[in-house]
């Protein structure tokens, strides 16, 4: 069937129609070439005219990708251009079926995720991977992809029946949105720069050893003569006892709380939302609003502080030092005196290991009295699947324990929160065997969470990372448990610091600023000359 100039515009108007209605679907190149074939366009010329019109609603990178691949198509021969076809159907719909996904789960897509995001799923091992699959990937969700995929190929079907008309209109519209396509393209091109996906897949993580400052430290008289920073993971301050929740998830840190041994802090929130990010701004002098003026690398760590200040560094692990490929979090742990990471020392592969595996190598730790003592202890915590993190004797609650207090809830959701109250309650065990360790030291214990996690607080059908563009989704992922412990000895020797740590409980802060609060307690007046107590917590 030929149309005229005029009706040609019919299907132009249908193909953005589709663009700009499923627009945050429709921004990765994938989406494109998945409706280019299935339309069936026989020719040069209809690639130029639909791909020349989406560049006004899109981003230009992604359509420079769509000419690239979809060019092959008309100059292959039969046999090669239907296996080409076929591959980059399949391409093209696993990376739709991703886009979708992450729009249903995150009000993401794969165009608009986080660099740093991004380099998390890079920095997941497969087990994690799994764990995520088995948490996430619900029947509900798949169903709501396979109308969505059935609704496109129904569609297809019915404009393939519709053809172009190649003509001098059409060609002067190519023309002019084909140069407006490139200049689109040239202004873009920075941005593409610096969020391409093949570079965070390619790029090396640096050596921090390369990058040490040696700074000049002065030390005061005072010191602590071990310092611990306990980080956990995915613990949510709305799921802790010690915050007010409904169920007992916290007893025996509650316990400490009572008899003054531990301080719980009201107003401090983590700098990230995911656990790359988050560590590298609690482990150096790095924020993300420094990204555009210096390298991360090139920033002064806490590790070498302290080194400099007499501390001999020990970093204990439950998570992975590297995964799918090379993760900022391991290069810290390089630059330590002693890192051990349970299960796997190099990898961190086998997710099974529960964290008071980390407890006996604690032992052999204090033993070392020759030297004053930084300890970093990185747990699973409450890291998805859930139900892996702690054994089967801590599954005291189950879904029938929500049934008055969150009769919302589904009740595979009301499992989901019984099994993440668990890892709460196991992780309460942990970190109290961990604290016992020092009761006859002089020592100082800080426990936070890298982030936080929404546990069906922005909606009754989610539980994960911070939704884009949900306020409470990621006011849950911000806000996370602090605390800090101190030793009886440590109460004894440090009146001073013990009251300025009272003093704080109510002080609004971010876990970007810890390092400098750690520097505080151990003694460092200042730092290349510089003083940084400003920047405690402490202070």
């Amino acid at each position: 069937m030929k149309f005229t100039p005029p009706h040609c515009g019919f299907k132009w108007f249908i193909i953005n129609a589709i663009s700009f209605l499923s627009k945050p679907v429709t921004c990765q190149p994938a989406f494109f070439i998945l409706l280019f074939l299935l339309l069936g366009f026989p020719d040069i010329y209809s690639i130029l005219i639909v791909y020349s019109l989406l560049p006004l609603f899109k981003t230009s990178f992604a359509f420079l990708s769509c000419y690239i691949l979809a060019l092959p198509v008309v100059f292959l021969t039969e046999r090669p251009r239907k296996f080409y076809k076929t591959a980059l159907l399949v391409f093209a719909g696993f990376f739709f079926f991703v886009d979708i996904y992450l729009l249903l789960l995150y009000n993401e897509t794969l165009a608009t995720i986080t660099k740093d995001a991004l380099a998390a799923v890079l920095a997941t091992n497969p087990g994690e991977a799994v764990e995520y699959i088995y948490t996430y990937f619900t029947i509900d969700k798949l169903l709501i992809i396979s109308v969505i995929f059935s609704a496109v190929f129904v569609l297809s079907n019915y404009l393939r029946k519709i053809r172009f008309k190649w003509n001098g209109f059409a060609r002067c519209t190519v023309v002019i949105l084909l140069l407006f396509s490139v200049s689109k393209l040239l202004c873009d091109i920075e941005k593409v720069k610096d969020f391409n996906l093949c570079y965070l897949i390619t790029k090396e993580c640096p050596n921090l050893r390369e990058y040490r400052q040696n700074p000049s430290i002065v030390n005061g008289s005072e010191r602590v003569e071990n310092i611990v920073l306990l980080i956990g993971e995915s613990f949510s301050k709305f799921n802790s006892s010690l915050y007010g929740y409904e169920k007992e998830t916290n007893p025996l840190l509650g316990n400490l709380k009572s008899d003054s041994a531990l301080f719980i802090y009201e107003n401090v929130t983590s700098a990230c939302v995911t656990t790359i990010p988050s560590i590298k701004s609690i482990m150096m002098a790095y924020t993300d609003n420094m990204s555009d003026s210096i390298e991360w690398c090139r920033c002064l760590t806490l590790i070498e502080v302290m080194q400099k200040s007499g501390y001999k560094i020990h970093w204990f692990s439950n998570q992975s030092k590297t995964g799918l490929f090379d993760n900022e979090v391991g290069r810290f742990a390089d630059l330590c005196d002693e890192q051990f990471f349970v299960g796997n020392k190099h990898s961190g592969m086998n997710r099974d290991n529960k964290d008071e595996e980390l407890i006996p190598l604690f032992e052999g730790c204090l033993s070392d009295s020759t030297q004053s003592k930084f300890i970093v202890v990185q747990m699973m915590g409450s890291h998805t699947a859930f139900n892996m993190r702690y054994p089967e004797s801590f599954g005291v609650f189950d879904n029938e324990d929500y049934n008055i207090t969150h009769p919302e809830l589904s009740r595979e959701n009301k499992q989901l929160l019984a099994e993440y109250d668990n890892s709460v309650l196991y992780n309460d065990y942990v970190v109290n065997e961990l604290l016992q360790r020092f009761v006859n030291e002089d020592a100082i214990v800080f426990y936070f969470s890298d982030h936080g996690i929404d546990v069906f607080k922005s909606s009754n059908d989610y539980i994960g990372h911070a939704k884009a563009d949900n306020t409470i989704s990621v006011n849950a992922a911000m806000q996370i448990p602090f605390m800090v412990y101190t030793s009886p000895l440590f109460r004894e020797k440090h009146p001073e610091l013990q009251q300025r740590i009272e003093n704080a409980v109510s002080r609004p802060y971010r876990t970007d600023s810890i390092m400098y609060t750690i520097m505080d307690v151990a003694g460092v007046e200042s730092v290349n000359s510089v003083s940084y107590k400003q920047k405690s917590l402490f202070k």
